[in-house]
Parts: C-alpha cells; structure tokens; sequence
C-alpha cells in the first residue's frame, strides 16, 4: 500500500471533490461502498436513527450483502474468500466510519472483541465456525463486564458449574455488552466452579465460552442500556440460565482465557483512537464551514483574531492525534517476540488519542457556540459521541497506569539490541504476532534514545522548549519512579503516566512529521500544545509530592511557556482555508 504525505492528514468525505487524501482512502471498494451507504441515507435520517435511538438493521444488512465485515476480519489462513487481517486498511475504516457514525462503527469494534478471543484460541473448530459466520454476515459481541463489578474482573460472578455426568452449565449475567441484541455468537468470561461449591471465589479458574443467542433458550431478559451518546448503537445486559455448555464450546481456560481478556482489550481499545480522528475529522470539517459561511461584526467567523487562532488550535491538536495513531500503527505492524514496543503505545493510543479529541472539540465549541447545540447537526453528536471513547468504563486512568510502568525501560535506552524505529506505513501483510495470548513482560522492553527523534526539527524553539522539559523529566524519573509502591502510591503512578504518557505521545509525532515533511508552522504550533500540557501535567504530579522536597523541585523545572509567533499560527490558518473552504456536504 503506497502512501501519500495527504493521506496522514485529517480529512474531509463529505465534498463533491475529496481532498487527495480522501481520495486515496477512496480507493478500497470496502471505504467507498460505506460512503455510498451513509451517502444514500443523509445526515437528517441519521440524526433520526440517534434521536430515536433506532437500531440500523439496514447497515448490518448492507455490510452482510457486501461481506464488508468479513473482508475486514478475517484473517488468511480460515478466510474462504481470499481475505486477510490487514491492519491499516481495518484503521482507515474504522477512521471514515466513525467520521460518519460512531453509533454504527460500534458494531463492528465489538465484533472484533468477540471474535479476536475465538481467534487467539487453540479451538480451530470454533475459529473456523466464527470466520464463517463473520462471512455470513453476522456480528459478534463480547461478554466481560458486569453491573456490580465493571472493569474489577477479579470479582466476576458469573458462572461454569460442572454437573456431573451432564456436563457444564452457565449462569450469571452481563451488563454493558455491544451487540448483545444481534450477535450470531457471544464470547463470554466465567469463572468455574465444582458443583459442590455454591459460587465462585476470586480463586476460581477462568473459562471462556461461546454462546449463540438463536440456540439458547436460558438466554434471556435483554435490555438496551441508554447512553449518552452512539445511540443508535446497542449497549445492552443479559441474564443467562442454566445453559449447557459443551467441551466444544469452551474458547479457553485458566491463563489463556485471562491472557485472552487484556490481549483483546489492549488490541481493540487501540482501535478507538480512529474512530475519535474519524468523528472529530467530520466535526471539524462542519464547524470550518459553518464558521466560514457566518458573518458577525462585519467579518467571517474565520477571520476573528481569537477564534481563528483557537481554530488553528484545534487543527493541530487534530492532526497531531493522527499523526500519532499512524505511527504507533507501524510500531504495532513491526511487533514481534524482539520488539514489543508496541506494548507502550498502544497504552499511550488509548488513553492520550481520544482524550485530545475531547480537547479537540471543546476548541471547536468556544468557535461555533450555541450552533454547536443544534440537534440537526453532526457536532452535537460528536460532542457527545468524543467523550465517550475516553470515559468508557473508566479506562482511561487504568491505561495512565500502564504506561507509567515504562518509564525506566524507556529511559534506560540505547541498548546495542534494541530494535531499529520500524519503516513509515510499510506494507508489512499480516502480523498476528499480536492476535497471541500471551503475558508480555513490561520491564523487558527496550525503547531508543527518544531525543533523537526531535533532531530534524532542532531549529523550532518550541521543539527546543520540549525537549529541554523531557530532560528535567528523564532525571525525575530515574530518581523517583522506582521508589513508588504500586499499591500505596497508585494515584502518584496515574498522574505520573499522564505526565509521561505526552512524551512518548510526542515522540511519534515527531517522527511522522519528519518523515511526511510537515510543514514547520504546523509542527511548531503541535508542539506549542505539547508544551501547554506537559506543563500542567507536571505541576499536577508536583502538586503530589512534599513541598519542601526534590521531587516537587525538580518537576516545577519543567514548566515552560511556548514561543509560537502570530505568523505560525496564520500559517496554520491559511493551510486550513484551502483544505475545507471548497469542502460542500451532501449530507443536509
């Protein structure tokens, strides 16, 4: 797959002349027949289907007709149709898809989780079952949560008893399941428990299982949850009673099915950085024309000093939450047993990408103001759908936490074996590497010298500005970080993965912008943004420590105030007048 500099850029679906980027997306059959279906059914009939909360048979039927799913999913070796996993062009569709609906892209993130735990098991019977069911058009859902318990898996309730002669039975229930109302095939974690007990322990082993909706009758009692936002979508709990379940069905136990469980996770939750491009993309292309077309106190909204610098703002916040996702797709691409750096950002994806989009949409708030709140808009859904991703069962601080535990690897680097920075959207074919359920070794991990990647841009003062709060940064860390107690100091530990999560997050801007030729306007008001946070990030983690310690000391070092001149910005701006000004939505 050849890749243009256009294409890393956020972009526009809704003109009558796509950007070149757009166009290249345009180019996959799979990309183009989504556009047609969101094409053909308007923005007003969407904004209708969230308003009423319709779930979109008519997309899962358009998706089945043209096996869209299937072509995206499966992987080589149990496609039937010559299909395999290609990870960049799964990305580039969950980008557009979201850019259109959140609410519809969700269907297909939770099949992804329902199936990728068939997948990474030793059952080949159900792998080559699911793919044909992917292939038949069916969805999938994943069965992890629930009410009582959310994201604390330890304390899982529900149930596999062993019943004698008879077998296995299940029982239990599950809150806040995707696609629970339509899945051909749910996959579900339980505990097992002996039939003498009267319910699991913490001790209890892990057991994953298929269930299949249509063959269940003690499937039962599912209720659509009402949320926020992607309302079309849905987000549903089930009760399960007394079901049979055979050895054949069993996906994976004990260490495999707990491995199974965050592999997922820790693969599909990367994915919703695309979709938070993808919806702020379309809000930004919208807000842009909305504000180009308005005119108050005798000038366009776009050319008000302070919205247009806001605007500016919101641009490179947006690109750089792209460059980044593109980036750390290589990293995921290149891994293998010798470089699992993708362990790191992946972490930084899921919690720093969608949490920018948030940023992302609030600059566009203070710009459009009350327009922003009308119903008929797609603004006011990605206002609501945006900060979903983040916030979505609180996992935002859970991967804060996970990537603070990088900090000493990444900064011990420069090791003779350390892995060279994988190519630039190189066309790697299928990896699965990362379909393994496995425990992977955080501290083992061996990242470069992450200044090196801030070289080529040495003459921007706010690259310069960066990097000089990285280095405070770097002595903090190997001083402080390994004196915390996981336990005791788990707050510190969060607000320290803030804090470092914008390092490693700027690094791999720094890199694409480099290899794209990024303007260097644009890479310094990036970086302009980067400098903002970190500092905040780092007051907020002094803010932690003894004020009369060297902890504190040493953080509040870190504060710098960003040099972006007025001709950088207008730079920006000017880029965006004849990126979006020609732009002309169908969909009204």
């Amino acid at each position: 797959m050849c890749i243009s500099n256009a294409a890393f850029y956020p972009l526009s679906f809704d003109g009558v002349s796509p950007t070149a980027g757009a166009s290249e997306y345009l180019q996959d059959p799979a990309i183009q027949l989504l556009v047609d279906f969101f094409g053909n059914l308007g923005l007003e009939a969407l904004k209708q289907q969230d308003g009423q909360e319709d779930w979109y048979q008519d997309w899962i039927a358009w998706q089945a007709q043209h096996g869209l799913y299937a072509s995206l999913l499966s992987p080589k070796c149990y496609s039937t149709r010559g299909h395999q996993f290609d990870l960049r062009r799964f990305t580039r569709f969950l980008e557009v898809f979201a850019y259109f609906s959140p609410a519809h892209a969700y269907s297909l993130h939770v099949s992804f989780l329902g199936l990728a735990v068939v997948l990474m098991s030793d059952n080949e019977p159900l792998k080559r079952e699911a793919i044909a069911r992917v292939e038949a058009g069916e969805l999938f859902a994943l069965a992890v949560s629930e009410k009582a318990h959310g994201a604390d898996l330890m304390a899982n309730e529900f149930s596999v008893r062993t019943a004698g002669s008879d077998g296995m039975l299940a029982d239990g229930e599950k809150y806040y399941i995707g696609n629970s109302n339509a899945a051909g095939l749910i996959s579900v974690l339980a505990r097992m428990v002996d039939g003498s007990e009267t319910g699991p322990t913490r001790r209890s082993a892990f057991v994953f299982f298929a269930l299949r909706p249509d063959q269940a009758p003690g499937f039962q009692n599912i209720q659509k949850i009402r949320t926020l936002g992607i309302r079309a979508a849905f987000v549903g709990e089930f009760e399960v009673r007394d079901h049979p379940v055979a050895e054949a069905d069993v996906i994976s136990r004990g260490r495999s099915a707990w491995d199974a469980v965050f592999a997922t996770v820790n693969l599909g939750k990367f994915f919703l950085g695309f979709g938070a491009i993808g919806s702020c993309s379309h809000a930004f292309a919208e807000a842009h024309a909305h504000m180009h077309g308005r005119v108050l106190y005798g000038k366009r909204v776009t050319e008000i000093p302070h919205l247009r610098m806001a605007t500016a703002s919101a641009f490179a916040r947006l690109t750089a939450m792209k460059m980044y996702a593109c980036r750390a797709l290589d990293y995921l691409q290149a891994s293998c047993a010798g470089d699992r750096r993708y362990l790191l950002f992946n972490a930084v994806q899921k919690a720093r990408v969608s949490t920018e989009g948030v940023k992302v949409m609030a600059l566009l708030s203070e710009c459009v103001g009350a327009w922003g709140f009308q119903a008929e808009n797609f603004f006011e859904s990605a206002l609501r759908d945006t900060q979903l991703i983040p916030a979505l069962e609180s996992s935002t601080h859970i991967n804060f936490e996970l990537t603070a535990r990088f900090v000493e690897p990444y900064f011990h680097a420069a090791d003779t074996d350390t892995p060279p920075v994988p190519p630039i959207a190189a066309d790697a074919g299928e990896n699965l590497y990362w379909m393994e359920a496995r425990y992977r070794n955080f501290g083992t991990v061996r990242f470069v010298d992450c200044l090196k990647s801030y070289d080529a841009f040495s003459e921007l003062k706010n690259v310069s500005l960066f990097v000089q709060q990285v280095s405070v940064f770097r002595r903090f860390a190997r001083v402080t970080t390994a004196a915390l107690n996981p336990v005791v100091d788990a707050g510190q530990r969060v607000t320290l993965g803030r804090c470092f999560s914008i390092i490693a997050y700027a690094q791999l801007i720094a890199e694409n912008c480099h290899a794209i030729q990024m303007p260097r306007p644009l890479v310094s008001v990036i970086f302009h943004g980067l400098i903002q946070d970190l500092t905040q990030e780092a007051l907020q983690l002094a803010a932690m420590f003894p004020d009369d310690g060297s902890q504190r000391a040493e953080l509040q070092r870190m504060v710098r105030v960003p040099e972006t001149n007025a001709a950088e910005f207008e730079h920006v701006s000017e880029l965006i007048e004849k990126r979006y000004t020609k732009q002309q939505s169908p969909l009204k």
